[in-house]
């Protein structure tokens, strides 16, 4: 397998020239050795030290933070030992270890102020800092430690040269006075009971010194190494002659103290890792011995077993290990050529940083109780070390992460097992780092860490994961190396992400490169699970690339793909159309396979067979919805590349991109449904804390909505249809009616059946995204609001999943809150400003016919002058004329008739405005308008074509106030003679005033012109009429013309013609309406056999029509001449010619694309619905038990899909019908392969008596509920046919009640 390398991604970030300059001062003493160190935590800094120059920088920029040098009491400058970061009371800082030539002080450091605030003369030479807590007092927190320790306020673990353990009181509870480096304060060593603690601590803080505890008294031998393990509440101390220590905090005593197998090798560096879930109770403890820049020096691993009693988690969260039972090692590594073989001999192994990186995962199936505590499921240990060799410049550097939970797997073993090497071992992978070398020569690696956030594990596609997804080498992580000179950041992935990468670089040699390609996705585990043990020798060349190009759709490395089709595109080598149109065929099969297994997967969400998602399909279902949305880019790529296409090819890679896009869409919003808890949909209901979608509850609240509508449409005049769901339903046009038209229960409007159909929304093409998006919010709303008490789903999140600006969130809420009369709340969403980009043209007339259907006519004028909407047709004028009218806005109204008013609508628009001003009571305040001469025309019409007499006051004023008196005057003449003979009193009292104001008016004319004025009003009068009788005279000769207006209609033309409209109009009310070419679907026509007719006397040409041939005639109109009723066109009249079959075919499902099949999800059938047609027998007996009714039901057929290509499982055979009826008589049998299909239920052709003994046709199927719909609608047709007379509408619609009883 090929060696992992760390890729380096910036340049050196030097030092400012200040920092460098600083530190490079005492590099030339002898003693002065530059060392720096990341700090541990999220303070993301790092220091460096020279001599007593301390510079802190920041870790990511190299920025300098803090600087200081410390000072000495001698001439001699102190020198920094050693550095540790340390935190308290919400300030960072440093436990600095300095070293004088009187000895030895420890100093806390502020980085906040850059000053040393406590200073702290120790005995010896420092050699490890370690701090324990940053607190004290008697509190919960500080329980874990030792009484005397309680009353310490900050403690730091100090070792020496000579082998003193300290504990050290920091004193933080005072920091009245500050101290620095010059002012330092004695130590005092005490080993008091913890009761006298406290009283000689007061003393000792009085004079100015600190308590400490010494756990060890000094040997001779120095202490190397320090850690504070906090979840066994352990010190653990190295020694350099290889003795490790472990003290207990809570008792202060040594628990364990042995010397490791390195030998005299001195103790180097300690750290902590946790396995996942060990029944034991163990945990462990790395120490690495190493003696650093010596020659020949080896640096050695050692993995001590700690083993306890007990394992609890406190009340804060952290975990605590209590109870050390034994403690061994069980595995050990050196770092050497043996186990790593180099180019070289190795001279010298120098250890530069280790650490351990443990990441919790959230598990809900597990149980939170205390006795189960939480383990890490990932804990790694990462050492890194540089190798220097003879012969070689520069060192090798590498970095090694230790999965201890694969150690458990491999059986715990002691080392690398006979034939292993650190290149192959199963949980020990190994990067080289000498690419950071080499960009950084001839800097020195000081340091490195590893960023805990960006560790990750290659996440596998396959279920379950291959071997390889297990190992350490999948792991990616990114990292930080500090220098000399600045910083540089790296990154490190595991074999699988290098494979990814290794396929993108090799798009140019890809055809040259298919087995190298392949060898490598094998190795890493990233083939499919039919590929993991098939080497390349047994494939062709077409499976391998086969087998690449999927790896790179499963792992969304698109690159690869993308890669190639722009390089084949952009050259012109005759083999790239071959190849371009491999991917493409490639691609759209994948695409096929993946759209049925995801059907396949949905099956259980919709029959209602499940309560729940189980993991394993939610996997299954991110699968495949990424597999889509890959495939999907890949087409969007093909797509934008694409050259030189014919039109054929064009549009089926458009079909395509379309269509994958669309199923990846569906299948994102799908996965959301699942993850929210509202899928799968289940009938029962549950005693569950989520939401789920109540159709029957929703349905019933819409019902009753609409009727209310209608009801003030019968009232008000308003328009019924004014619902906004209703208005985002018909935006999606007629196929979304269809489609929730398919499933049971659905009416085609809102709210879906089921949120199957809701969810096929998303594979409608031609719909815009956001109206999709807008009828699941506006479902999800209704869904919250069914169920207000119902908490746990976070269903409002659907909006940040799929990116929907927030404008359109606002919209949708508005329109919901209208539905649901929230009318101010509506108004303000409505009216944000956030809502203009998200607009759509059918809103502004809905939300007006809305607001006046409510009666919310002050809301609806607000909402008018805000939005200003657009008036493009007189429809539109007229609503927002209407608006302004019921508030009383005349002279507004007015302005905008004038404004959008044309040759064409201006007399339609003002009617409209006079009769809605009558209605309003606003006519008075209209003729104080200024009219124009075709409005005052327009006016006058209607006044004198209205209203009756109050409209003629009105006109008659309207002529006074234009000084128009003639007209007034006839006007006036006209309404006393019409009112000459009515006796009320108000009228007459209202006649006299009115006829004086015409008298007063009347003198301004001249007499002559006034008396013209009334005489011409006055009826005129006829001369008297006398009639004398004469004989009628003789024609001497006659000539017979042909009329050439009239047509010569004998009694045979119009029998036949009163029939033919019969006909016409039964069969049109009998059968479906006809869907438009691209809904209808292929019909089969059967040659229907002679229908009987009628024995009629025929006609004779010339038979004159009286009163009795059309009294006859009506009794006609009540035979029925049976027809075939294989097809409305079969009732044509004669003169139409028989369509052919191929005409039945819509013109559109010949040229549809194929792609757009895949839009199509199966039919699904409900669990119950299922089990009941299972349990009903297929063949059943006839036992005919009355000639009017009968006990058997009919079995309940599953509706087939109405949508063309969904597999419509072939329905069961229908039982016979036990209601009696007289059978066509001369209709032979039809042939098995005419049978004729109306969703599913076949049709019989039957005979029903109706009343006067008249024979009817009725179309029959064995469906129960069709029956019911037959008589439904044959009782309608009876009630609304002109041709009936009373008698038989009462005879027929009481013969059809009588059915109905006996049925």
């Amino acid at each position: 397998m090929r060696d992992l390398a760390a890729q380096v991604t910036s340049s050196l970030l030097r030092f400012p020239e200040v920092t460098v300059d600083a530190l490079g001062e005492d590099e030339v003493t002898l003693d002065s050795v530059l060392h720096g160190k990341f700090t541990v935590g999220r303070s993301g800094l790092a220091w460096l030290a020279c001599g007593p120059q301390l510079e802190v920088v920041h870790a990511v920029t190299g920025e300098r933070f803090s600087a200081y040098r410390f000072s000495g009491v001698t001439e001699h400058p102190p020198t920094i030992l050693a550095v540790r970061d340390f935190s308290w009371l919400k300030r960072s800082g440093l436990l600095v270890g300095l070293e004088e030539d009187e000895g030895s002080m420890l100093c806390l450091y502020d980085l906040g102020i850059s000053r040393v605030v406590k200073a702290v003369v120790m005995p010896g030479r420092i050699t490890a800092i370690e701090p324990l807590v940053s607190y004290g007092g008697a509190s919960t927190s500080t329980q874990h430690l030792h009484q005397s320790l309680r009353w310490f306020f900050g403690v730091a673990a100090v070792v020496t040269d000579v082998g003193h353990v300290l504990l050290v009181d920091l004193c933080l509870d005072d920091l009245s006075c500050t101290q620095s480096e010059l002012e330092a304060s004695d130590l005092e060593v005490v080993n008091k009971s913890p009761s006298e603690i406290p009283r000689l601590r007061e003393g000792v803080t009085q004079q100015g010194r600190h308590l400490c505890l010494q756990l060890c008294s000094p040997t001779g031998t120095g202490a190397t190494a320090l850690q504070y393990i906090h979840r066994t509440n352990q010190l653990a101390v190295g020694f350099s002659d290889g003795y490790l220590q472990l003290w207990n905090m809570k008792t202060l005593k040594k628990e364990y103290h042995s010397q490791l197998e390195g030998g005299r090798v001195p103790v180097y560096a300690f750290t902590f890792q946790e396995p996942e879930n060990d029944p034991r109770n163990c945990c462990y403890l790395w120490a690495v011995q190493s003696a650093q820049d010596h020659e020949g020096d080896v640096v050695s691993l050692h993995l001590l077993q700690l083993a306890f009693g007990e394992r609890k988690c406190l009340t804060s969260g952290k975990i605590l290990y209590e109870g050390l039972e034994y403690c061994e090692e069980r595995y050990s590594q050196d770092l050497n050529g043996t186990a790593f073989p180099l180019r070289a001999q190795a001279t010298n192994t120098r250890l530069l940083s280790c650490q351990t990186i443990e990441k919790f995962r959230h598990h809900p199936d597990r149980d939170d109780s205390m006795s189960e505590v939480a383990s890490p499921d990932t804990s790694v240990s990462m050492f890194t070390w540089q190798v220097k060799s003879y012969g070689q410049g520069q060192p090798s550097t590498f970095v090694g992460v230790f999965d201890i939970n694969r150690w458990y797997h491999a059986q715990m073993p002691d080392s690398l097992r006979a034939g292993e090497s650190l290149r192959n071992c199963p949980y020990l992978a190994i990067w080289s780092l000498d690419s950071v070398v080499e960009m950084t020569a001839p800097s020195v690696l000081l340091d490195m860490v590893v960023h805990e956030r960006s560790l990750s594990r290659g996440l596998p596609y396959t279920c379950p994961p291959p071997e390889q997804f297990f190992n350490p080498t999948t792991y990616n992580f990114d990292a930080s190396c500090l220098l000399n000179a600045g910083i540089v950041h790296l990154t490190c992935s595991g074999y699988q992400k290098e494979t990814l990468s290794f396929l993108k670089k090799s798009v140019p040699s890809l055809s040259d490169g298919i087995a190298n390609g392949y060898s490598r996705c094998l190795m890493s585990g990233l083939l499919a699970p039919r590929l993991a043990d098939v080497q390349p020798s047994s494939l062709s060349q077409e499976e391998q690339l086969d087998a690449i190009l999927t790896t790179a759709v499963e792992t969304s490395s698109l690159g690869l793909i993308t890669g190639c089709i722009k390089q084949w595109t952009a050259e012109e080598q005759p083999g790239s159309a071959v190849k371009l149109r491999y991917i493409l065929e490639w691609a759209w099969d994948k695409v096929v396979h993946t759209k049925e297994e995801l059907d396949s997967i949905c099956a259980p969400l919709f029959d209602s067979s499940s309560n729940f998602t189980d993991p394993q399909t939610m996997q299954l279902l991110q699968h495949s919805q990424r597999l889509l949305s890959n495939l999907s880019t890949i087409f969007h790529c093909l797509l934008n590349e694409a050259q030189e296409l014919t039109q054929r090819g064009l549009i089926g890679l458009m079909n395509k991109s379309m269509v994958s896009s669309l199923i990846s869409q569906y299948a994102q919003v799908l996965l959301w449904f699942c993850r929210t808890g509202l899928l799968p949909e289940n009938d029962d209901v549950l005693q569950i804390s989520r939401p789920f979608y109540s159709f029957s509850v929703i349905k019933n609240y819409y019902m009753g909505q609409r009727e209310e509508l209608v009801s003030s449409f019968l009232r008000d005049k308003w328009s019924a249809d004014c619902l906004m769901i209703d208005g985002l339903v018909a935006q999606c046009g007629e196929r979304l009616t269809e489609l929730w038209k398919r499933d049971e229960g659905g009416t085609g409007q809102y709210p879906p059946p089921s949120l199957h159909a809701l969810l096929d929304l998303y594979l409608l093409e031609n719909v815009e995204e956001s109206a999709k998006h807008a009828i699941v919010i506006y479902l999800l709303l209704d869904v919250m609001y069914s169920f207000p008490n119902k908490t746990g789903a976070s269903v409002e999140s659907f909006p940040t999943a799929f990116a929907i600006p927030i404008g359109l969130v606002k919209l949708v809420q508005g329109l919901w809150l209208l539905d649901h009369h929230d009318h101010e709340n509506s108004l303000e969403l409505l009216l944000h400003p956030a809502t203009s980009h998200s607009l759509w043209a059918w809103q502004h007339g809905r939300v007006l016919h809305a607001l006046m259907c409510q009666g919310k006519h002050s809301i609806a004028l607000r909402y008018l002058h805000v939005m200003k909407p657009p008036l493009s047709s007189t429809s539109q004028a007229k609503l927002c004329l209407s608006v302004l009218l019921h508030n009383r806005c005349l002279v507004e109204a007015w302005a905008l008739l004038r404004q959008h008013a044309n040759k064409l609508n201006l007399e339609d628009l003002l009617r409209f405005l006079y009769e809605t001003c009558q209605e309003l009571d606003l006519m008075k305040e209209l003729l104080k308008l200024p009219l124009g001469l075709s409005e005052q025309e327009c006016l006058e019409r209607f006044l004198q074509g209205t209203g009756g007499f109050q409209n003629r006051e009105l006109l008659m004023v309207h002529y006074l106030q234009q000084a128009n008196y003639v007209p007034a005057l006839q006007i006036n003449q006209t309404l006393k003679m019409n009112l000459a003979a009515d006796r009320d009193p108000k009228m007459k009292e209202r006649s006299n005033t009115r006829n004086s104001i015409l008298n007063q008016y009347g003198k301004v004319l001249p007499r002559a012109q006034r008396k013209l004025a009334i005489e011409r009003a006055k009826p005129y009068q006829h001369p008297t009429t006398i009639l004398r009788e004469v004989s009628r005279p003789q024609p001497l000769s006659t000539v017979a013309k042909r009329s050439a207006t009239e047509t010569v209609l004998t009694r045979a033309a119009f029998i036949k013609n009163v029939l033919t409209k019969i006909e016409e109009v039964w069969v049109g009310k009998d059968a479906t309406p006809e869907p438009s070419p691209q809904k209808r679907e292929p019909e089969v026509l059967v040659p229907s056999p002679n229908p009987p007719t009628l024995h009629v006397p025929e006609a004779f040409v010339g038979t004159p029509i009286n009163m009795l041939t059309k009294r006859m005639s009506r009794l006609f109109d009540l035979v029925v001449q049976p027809s075939s009723q294989t097809s409305p066109e079969a009732s044509r009249t004669q003169g139409t010619p028989p369509r052919s079959i191929s005409s039945w075919v819509a013109p559109k499902s010949i040229t549809k694309a194929p792609e757009l099949s895949l839009l199509q999800t199966p039919q699904v059938v409900k669990v119950k619905a299922r089990a009941l047609a299972a349990s009903a027998p297929v063949f059943s007996s006839f036992t005919p038990q009355s000639i009017l009714r009968s006990s058997l039901r009919p079995t309940p057929l599953g509706t087939p899909s109405a949508s063309p290509g969904r597999s419509v499982t072939p329905p069961l055979r229908p039982k016979e019908s036990r209601i009696t009826f007289m059978e066509e008589a001369g209709t032979p049998e039809l042939p098995k392969s005419s049978v004729h299909w109306r969703n599913g239920v076949k049709l019989n052709v039957l005979y029903i008596f109706t009343g006067g003994g008249l024979l009817r046709r009725v179309p029959t199927q064995s469906s129960f509920s069709n029956v019911l719909y037959s008589r439904s609608q044959y009782k309608t047709q009876y009630s609304h046919d002109k041709h009936f007379n009373k008698w038989s509408n009462k005879r027929a619609i009481g013969s059809y009640q009588s059915f109905d009883t006996q049925v």
